[in-house]
C-alpha cells in the first residue's frame, strides 16, 4: 500500500516537473526586449547573435511576421537599423533598406555620379555600382559582415541632416553608415536607424 502510493507520488512529481520544464525550455529559445516589448527566437536570434547583436541591428521593432518584399512573400522581422528576412531556401538576409530609404525619399540611388577609383590602400572601388568605399566607413564595412550584410555602396559620401545634426554618411544597399565625430573608436561609426524611417515612411508615417 504505501509502496504504491509513493510510486504513484513520484509518478505525478515527475509529470508535474515536466510540464513545468516546458515553458521555460520554451522561454529559454526567446530573447525578449523591454525597450521595445518584441522578442526574437531561432535562426532570427541566432543571425542577430552572430552578425554583431545590438550595435549593427538595434532592438527588434515588429514580431516575426509573413511580408511582401520586392514582390515575394517571405517572414520577416524589423530592427530598429535593419529587416532580417528569412528566404524559400532557409539563407537569412538583410533587407535591401539603403536602396528603400533613397527611393522613398525621392533620390534613387541610380541617379547618383558615378565616381572613379580612389588609387588608395584605404580606399576600395565598387565596379558593380560605380563607388568607392574609403576610411572610416570602408573598416567598418569590413569588420562587421562586408557584402553579406552591407551590400555595395549605392553612394557617394556626403552630408546629410540626421536628428538635427550634420553627419557625413553613405548608403549602402542595405544600410546607410554615419560618422560620428563626438564618439571614441569604434562607435565613431554608428548605423542609420533605417529601419525605424523606412518602416514608418511605407506606414504612411
Amino acid at each position: 500500500m504505501h509502496r504504491h502510493f509513493w510510486t504513484v507520488l513520484t509518478t505525478i512529481a515527475a509529470v508535474l516537473a515536466t510540464l513545468a520544464a516546458e515553458p521555460a525550455t520554451a522561454r529559454s529559445r526567446q530573447r525578449c526586449f523591454p525597450e521595445t516589448g518584441h522578442c526574437i527566437s531561432g535562426p532570427i536570434r541566432a543571425y542577430w547573435e552572430r552578425n554583431g547583436g545590438l550595435p549593427i541591428f538595434g532592438y527588434p521593432i515588429t514580431p516575426l511576421r509573413q511580408e511582401i518584399v520586392e514582390g515575394r512573400s517571405l517572414q520577416a522581422q524589423w530592427f530598429e537599423r535593419s529587416r532580417l528576412e528569412i528566404q524559400p531556401d532557409g539563407r537569412l538576409t538583410s533587407g535591401r533598406l539603403g536602396a528603400r530609404y533613397l527611393e522613398l525619399t525621392g533620390r534613387p540611388w541610380q541617379q547618383f555620379p558615378r565616381e572613379q577609383p580612389i588609387d588608395s590602400l584605404e580606399c576600395a572601388y565598387f565596379p558593380q555600382t560605380g563607388f568607392n568605399v574609403c576610411g572610416w566607413f570602408l573598416g567598418h564595412w569590413q569588420r562587421n559582415g562586408g557584402l553579406e550584410r552591407f551590400g555595395y555602396p549605392i553612394s557617394p559620401v556626403f552630408e546629410e541632416l540626421i536628428e538635427g545634426r550634420r553627419y557625413w554618411v553613405q548608403y549602402f544597399e542595405r544600410g546607410r553608415m554615419e560618422h560620428h565625430p563626438e564618439n571614441s573608436y569604434p562607435y565613431d561609426v554608428l548605423l542609420g536607424l533605417l529601419g525605424r524611417e523606412v518602416l514608418a515612411l511605407e506606414r504612411g508615417g
